[in-house]
């Protein structure tokens, strides 16, 4: 095991970090031109499937996305990088740190790390700044919170209808109050945050339809990932509320963070109220708001889904989100 100046969990903070960090990057660029960065990218593609060299005569991504566009050639290869990185188990450092180090140097165009640094040194926020912890929301009476005036929101019934275009009138009548309250507790107060918020429940929750997955849960028994290490912790801690929060680990955090016993009361978390403020802790404690303000649909699909299932049904949702609120 190679000696490193941080912990495991801050390594593992850091990974992630520069992984998101290069995926935004590369969706930022969208379709402009080749650039010296395209080119460390497609050797950092290679390397994580163990593909040879590009061929001299290649320009980058040719051979390894044929027919690919250059912007969505970009974002896959930000994708890929998010999965392997996603995917290593391995908290000691390895060659995939110092590939990742090194293009994402190139992509801020900074100088390369001394032989006796480690990778991502300078790169990224110090230890202390990187957001290894989950952060503790505020918490209020499990009961309707009462917290900010929610006129200052600017979001009418009418608007949220139209965002959640397939919802039923009356669900939304419902969810109303409640999602004005979650925005407010956990500062999704700017059009474009509120845009990515909304756009991500609407696709999760089948335009707030759904505040508890129709599956039984029986797919996710013994998910040691997931916290379920008691027989019927799959059915028991089942996808619930407007983020489809599930198994254990998550239920016991929310639970905590918002003053329920969610363990002993697994099925509150379908309440109206609960269902959108357990969104709103997700998306804070996966800090989704910072990705929210760099308009970064890919890392906010990553980070909620693990993959980027539905991801056109997303996109779909957000640009009428920020047709709606005028972003």
């Amino acid at each position: 095991m190679e000696s490193i100046p941080f912990s495991a969990e801050t390594l593992k903070a850091l990974r992630t970090s520069a992984s998101d960090r290069l995926m935004a990057i590369l969706s930022e660029w969208g379709d402009r031109d080749l650039d010296t960065l395209d080119y460390k990218v497609d050797e950092l593609v290679r390397k994580l499937n163990a593909k040879p060299a590009r061929p001299a005569d290649r320009k980058p991504y040719e051979s390894i996305y044929p027919g690919t566009s250059i912007a969505e050639s970009r974002k896959k290869a930000g994708r890929l990088t998010q999965q392997k990185i996603a995917a290593l188990a391995d908290l000691t450092l390895q060659p995939i740190d110092d590939w990742l180090d090194e293009t994402l140097r190139v992509a801020l165009n900074k100088s390369d790390r001394l032989p006796s640094e480690p990778p991502y040194a300078h790169l990224l926020p110090s230890n202390k700044e990187l957001s290894v912890a989950s952060p503790n929301p505020r918490t209020h009476s499990p009961n309707s919170p009462e917290i900010a005036d929610l006129s200052a929101l600017n979001l009418s019934i009418a608007q949220l209808t139209e965002i959640a275009a397939f919802a039923d009138p009356a669900q939304v009548e419902l969810l109303y109050h409640p999602i004005l309250r979650t925005l407010t507790e956990f500062d999704l107060t700017t059009p474009l945050r509120q845009a990515h918020f909304l756009a991500q429940l609407c696709h999760e929750s089948g335009s707030f339809n759904y505040l508890e997955e129709l599956a039984s849960g029986e797919d996710y028994e013994w998910r040691d990932d997931l916290g379920n290490v008691q027989a019927g912790d799959g059915v028991r801690f089942k996808g619930r509320g407007l983020i489809q929060i599930t198994g254990r680990t998550n239920y016991h955090d929310c639970g905590e963070a918002l003053g329920q016993d969610l363990i002993a009361n697994p099925t509150h978390l379908a309440d109206p109220d609960l269902a959108c403020r357990s969104a709103g802790w997700f998306w804070t404690t996966r800090h989704l708001s910072a990705f929210a303000d760099r308009d970064d649909v890919d890392t906010i699909t990553y980070r909620i889904n693990g993959g980027y299932n539905g991801y056109d049904e997303r996109v779909e949702f957000l640009n009428t989100a920020k047709a709606v609120l005028g972003v």
